[in-house]
C-alpha cells in the first residue's frame, strides 16, 4: 500500500489546507499535521513553507510531489499484475460525482458494484460539477460523472445518460395547477438556485440566455449548495426552481412537489463521464466504467 503519510501530503497539497485536508480524510488537523511531520523528519527537509494560515511546496515539497504521484501510478501496476495472476479483482476506487449525479444516480449504481465485487474498496465523493474536474485531473478520484461539459483537454470524456431539467414548485404555489407557463414568467416569483460552478446552474444559465432571459432577471432569494437544500427549501414554499428529472422524481410521486412545463423551452444536457487521459486504468476501473454502460441501460429502461 502507499504509505499513508504520502496519502496525507497529497491531500494537503491538492486542499492547500491542513484543516480541508483533514476534513476529506476524515482525520482530526493534528493527526494530519503529525503525518507531514513524519514525512518532513523521515526526508529531513521542510515540505511546506507555513505563512500565518497559508501554505505553499517548497523545492523539496514539489520534488516529493513528483515521486508521490509516480508511486501511486506505480502501485496500480503492481495491483493489476497481482490480479493477473490471482484472477481476483479489489484493490481501491474512488469515483466522483456532481452533486445530483452523486445524490440520485451513483448510489444505487456504486451499491450494486459493490455487490459484485466485494473485495473492491469503493467510495463516493460528491462536489459540484467544476470541483469534480478539478479532483479527476489531480489524481484524488479515479473517475467523475459530471452535469454537462467539460473543459480541460486532458480530460476523456464519454457521453453517460441525458437528463432534464424540470421547472418544480411547493404544492401550495400558483402554479401548481398550471400545465404550462412561459419561461419570461420566472421573474415573477422568488427562485432558488444552486451555487456557481455548479452544471445545473450553467445549463439554466445557458439556456435562458438563449430564450433572451438573462439570469439576471430572476427573482433569486437564495443560492443553496446542494439539490436536496433546494427541493427542502421549495417544498417549504421558500421558492420555486429548475432541477434535474431524477432529482425531482420522488418527491413528485410522493406528492411533495409539483412540476410545470416552461412553453417550448427545454432545459436538457448529458451527464459525462471524465477521467484523466495518462491516468492508469486498473482492472476495477474498467470494471466499473463496463458496469455503469450495462447497468444504466437498465436503470433508464424504469423510466
Amino acid at each position: 500500500m502507499i504509505n499513508d503519510s504520502l496519502k496525507v501530503f497529497m491531500q494537503v497539497v491538492d486542499k492547500n489546507s491542513f484543516s480541508k485536508a483533514a476534513k476529506a480524510l476524515s482525520l482530526t488537523q493534528p493527526a494530519v499535521s503529525f503525518q507531514i511531520h513524519t514525512l518532513e523528519q523521515y526526508y529531513g527537509t521542510v515540505l511546506f513553507d507555513r505563512v500565518n494560515r497559508n501554505i505553499s511546496l517548497t523545492v523539496a515539497g514539489e520534488l516529493l510531489l513528483k515521486y508521490a504521484k509516480k508511486m501511486i501510478q506505480l502501485q496500480s501496476e503492481i495491483e493489476n499484475s497481482i490480479e493477473d495472476l490471482t484472477g481476483t479483482i479489489k484493490g481501491k476506487l474512488v469515483v466522483g460525482g456532481s452533486t445530483t449525479v452523486g445524490e440520485f444516480i451513483l448510489p444505487p449504481l456504486v451499491g450494486n458494484f459493490k455487490k459484485k465485487f466485494t473485495q473492491v474498496d469503493i467510495r463516493l465523493c460528491i462536489n459540484n460539477s467544476k470541483e469534480t474536474e478539478r479532483m479527476v485531473l489531480n489524481d484524488i478520484i479515479d473517475i467523475g460523472i459530471i452535469e454537462g461539459p467539460a473543459s480541460s483537454e486532458d480530460l476523456i470524456k464519454e457521453k453517460f445518460i441525458d437528463d432534464e431539467l424540470v421547472l418544480v414548485t411547493s404544492t401550495n404555489h400558483p402554479w401548481a395547477s398550471i400545465d404550462d407557463i412561459s419561461v419570461f414568467k420566472l421573474k415573477d416569483y422568488p427562485f432558488i438556485c444552486r451555487e456557481k460552478g455548479s452544471g445545473t446552474r450553467h445549463v439554466i444559465e445557458s439556456t435562458l440566455k438563449e430564450v433572451g432571459f438573462p439570469l439576471e432577471n430572476l427573482n433569486v432569494a437564495m443560492e443553496l449548495g446542494s439539490t436536496s437544500a433546494i427541493t427542502a427549501a421549495v417544498k417549504n414554499d421558500l421558492g420555486m426552481s429548475i432541477i434535474s428529472k431524477w432529482a425531482a422524481r420522488e418527491m413528485v410521486e410522493e406528492g411533495l412537489l409539483s412540476t410545470t412545463k416552461l412553453d417550448e423551452t427545454k432545459f436538457t444536457r448529458q451527464f459525462t463521464i471524465i477521467m484523466k487521459k495518462d491516468k492508469f486504468r486498473t482492472h476495477a476501473i474498467e470494471e466499473f466504467l463496463g458496469f455503469l454502460n450495462t447497468d444504466k441501460l437498465k436503470r433508464i429502461a424504469k423510466d
